[in-house]
């Protein structure tokens, strides 16, 4: 007999606590039991998400409202906790947002008008580091006491596209209004990761990205530059999402994603979930291959 409806008899503290030692793969497996479950599990991890929120912003809510209304997207530690079990997650440092060039003052005056953020910097072409990639146009740094929110603006179509520029496969995580994403789920929630080829094949390391790296080896994920070292690749490898020859999308199977429901006056507010026809595709690209016909591919990333 399933233990499922046992559980959903708990009390919700107990019930919560369980919830702390699953992470989102785990989650989403225990709501696909019933609706009471998938009740109880959205419930959770929208309590989840607001928690991180109200770290950096004291009206939630509007924040939500902004990120649908601008189609902008929370990246970085904040995305990779929420993807893990609550407990043993990875400590959360800033608040990182990603907008568009067309909607970054929004979430600028939102910060220093509504929640009374300082700007302390303002990059217009960002130093080296994790932010230079050739998708960023601008970048925001806003300090209030001890919280830190970097707005990072793209320049590209989606405020997503960035993400899979990042130095690696970890961090390509992140939270919407109405999605919580992971784009390498097997290897990210046992603590593995593979470094972008782009950051040794397109100029992409620096002192900075060594430090990203170094970062989160510190946080206890093994990172590689061989994809042999991760995941079996022959010839055949080229059908498998964790292959860096193939090209992905945000609405592929290979991701592991937690699409909240969306009321009718949700849906009118914003346009874009990124796990739908407003896809984002990107591709790791690199020499790892044993198919002679895709080694050496590109590394590029664009929104449809």
């Amino acid at each position: 007999m399933s233990k499922a409806p046992i559980l959903t008899t708990l009390c919700q503290e107990l019930q919560e606590n369980i919830c702390d030692f699953l992470n989102l793969a785990e989650l989403s497996v225990f709501a696909s039991v019933s609706s009471l479950c998938y009740m109880g599990v959205e419930e959770y991890i929208n309590g989840r998400k607001l928690v991180i929120f109200a770290r950096f912003v004291s009206d939630t809510e509007h924040f939500i409202t902004l990120l649908r209304r601008t189609d902008a997207v929370v990246s970085g530690s904040c995305a990779l906790n929420i993807v893990q079990a609550k407990e043993g997650a990875t400590e959360i440092n800033d608040l990182d947002i990603y907008t568009t060039l067309q909607m970054f003052e929004d979430l600028v005056c939102f910060f220093t008008e509504t929640e009374h953020y300082n700007l302390i910097r303002n990059f217009h072409r960002p130093p080296p580091g994790p932010y230079n990639t050739s998708g960023i146009a601008k970048l925001f740094r806003f300090q209030k006491g001890k919280q830190n929110v970097d707005i990072i603006v793209t320049n590209l179509a989606s405020a997503v596209a960035p993400v899979f520029q990042f130095h690696s496969t970890i961090v390509m995580n992140f939270i919407s209004a109405d999605v919580i994403f992971c784009a390498y789920p097997a290897w990210t929630l046992d603590m593995l990761g593979l470094i972008h080829p782009r950051t040794y094949k397109q100029n992409g390391t620096n002192y900075a990205t060594i430090q990203g790296l170094a970062k989160y080896m510190q946080r206890g994920f093994t990172l590689y530059s061989d994809i042999g070292e991760l995941s079996p690749h022959d010839n055949r490898c080229v059908k498998t999402y964790y292959c860096p020859h193939v090209s992905r999308s945000t609405n592929d199977k290979g991701k592991l994603a937690w699409e909240f429901k969306r009321t009718e006056r949700d849906t009118a507010k914003g346009k874009v979930r990124y796990t739908d026809t407003n896809a984002v595709i990107w591709c790791l690209g690199g020499d790892q291959c044993n198919n002679e016909r895709i080694a050496g591919a590109p590394s590029f990333v664009f929104a449809t």
